[in-house]
């Protein structure tokens, strides 16, 4: 079978979005990314191409002609896209510069686009190596998808099973023209010094190591997916619908898990649970710290051991027998008396919601009440309330508790003032002396995210 042929296979084999209208190749001028050109041309496939300026090499201007020109003989419409690929503390110079090129290429991209980038059998390896080396978890060991999602788009390796020979092989036979970036002959990069001192001494003593390798990534592939199956299972087991914290609070609950089934789980099963809910929940990729932290201070600590444990924007919290998953970033910040006439939605720009007075509900706020400016203040202690419906009035802290209230939201729930008197204790409670009369309609409170 010819190499176009194989090429065409693997990329078919390959989970194509049925309404794919154009594949854009991530061209850097290298070998491996003109092959892809290539064989995209040879098919006839419908093609552009991007090329991403990290702007690291001092001929990397050179290069941007290079693509121009090779994409000028094929016909194929190139975007050049410039990027800061300059190295960001706690990242390795590669890391970076991965980094913002999937993001610069992620943003290029439009509905229809598929990606294919060309990495191959060899890169695969390398990638496994190199996670092993780190301790990766199994998510780590499986290397590089053949097929992942970036963003909302599709992003395809169709040459994962071809060799580095192979590639070369073909674009000398196909009087290919390509650059060699120079820094791949660098050794104080850990991928460059596997390439070129480990790998050919692998290969010596076992010839078929890059193949045996990539073997063990797909093996590793397929071993993710069925804990990912069981994740999802142990998942959808433990957790709890947040149904009394919507309209009424301020932090927004991104999910909340029984602790009790929780601690029924392995230690091995709860951390693979764990993973799989912080990457489903938030689309990020927790560490093994965070995971065995979750479990061992607040999963499986002492009832009365309820410390915070934050992570990237996000904070983890336990009470009342649940784990919660909020959004808490550093702009929650109480601020001092505001005034609010109610005809118009109120922000809080420090606590990242909106106040607004909505329609007509059995029961509601008496509307020559949002006639007048209302002022919003939070809780300093000592507050008495009267709730609608309830015989007596009783303090703050008490209703607080008695609806199991988080902890967290009480000092930060908005207070609704008319003159002197609580009328409204955020989405949550209207005041006695401010709803209509039974059988009529007034108006409600809402708070709502920003």
């Amino acid at each position: 079978m010819s190499f176009v042929k194989r090429f065409q296979t693997a990329l078919e084999s390959l989970s194509i979005p049925p309404e794919t209208m154009c594949y854009v190749i991530a061209y850097s001028g290298g070998v491996d990314s003109h092959v892809l050109l290539h064989c995209c041309r040879q098919l006839d496939l419908p093609v552009r191409a991007v090329h991403v300026h990290h702007g690291l090499q001092s001929v990397a201007d050179d290069w941007v002609k290079h693509c121009q020109q090779v994409c000028e003989s094929l016909g194929i419409p190139l975007d050049t896209l410039y990027v800061d690929a300059r190295q960001k503390q706690g990242e390795s110079p590669e890391q970076t510069a991965r980094n913002v090129r999937y993001e610069a290429l992620k943003n290029n991209l439009v509905t229809g686009d598929c990606l294919l980038t060309g990495q191959h059998l060899n890169d695969q390896a390398e990638t496994l190596l190199l996670q092993l080396f780190r301790a990766a978890s199994a998510a780590g060991l499986a290397a590089m998808p053949a097929c992942r999602l970036l963003g909302e788009y599709i992003h395809l390796r169709p040459l994962l099973t071809f060799s580095r020979v192979e590639i070369e092989t073909f674009a000398r036979h196909n009087a290919l023209d390509w650059i060699e970036d120079p820094s791949n002959q660098d050794t104080a990069f850990d991928r460059n010094f596997l390439r070129k001192t480990i790998f050919p001494a692998l290969e010596q003593r076992w010839p078929e190591i890059i193949t045996q390798l990539s073997t063990v990534a797909r093996q590793q592939s397929a071993n993710l997916t069925v804990q990912e199956d069981m994740a999802a299972i142990d998942l959808a087991n433990v957790t709890v619908m947040p149904e009394r914290l919507s309209g009424g609070y301020v932090f927004q609950v991104m999910s909340m898990l029984s602790l009790q089934k929780l601690r029924h789980l392995s230690s091995p099963r709860l951390l693979n649970m764990l993973r799989y809910w912080i990457m489903v929940t938030l689309e990020k990729q927790p560490t093994r710290n965070l995971l065995e932290e979750l479990e061992n201070a607040l999963i499986n600590s002492r009832q009365d051991a309820s410390p915070d444990i934050a992570f990237s924007g996000y904070t983890f919290k336990k009470f009342q027998g649940n784990l919660y998953l909020i959004r808490q970033d550093d702009k929650h910040e109480v601020q001092d008396a505001l005034y609010w006439r109610p005809s118009s939605s109120l922000v809080l720009p420090g606590l990242n919601i909106q106040l607004d007075v909505l329609m007509p509900v059995a029961g509601g706020l008496n509307k020559k009440l949002l006639d007048e400016s209302l002022h919003v203040c939070f809780r300093q202690g000592g507050e008495k309330f009267h709730p609608a419906g309830r015989q007596h009035s009783r303090s703050l802290k008490k209703l607080f508790q008695e609806a199991e209230v988080p902890p967290w939201e009480r000092d930060v729930i908005p207070l609704v003032y008319s003159g002197d008197e609580l009328i409204a204790v955020g989405g949550l409670w209207l005041a006695k002396g401010a709803v209509v009369d039974e059988g009529e309609h007034g108006w409600r409170v809402e708070i709502t995210n920003v």
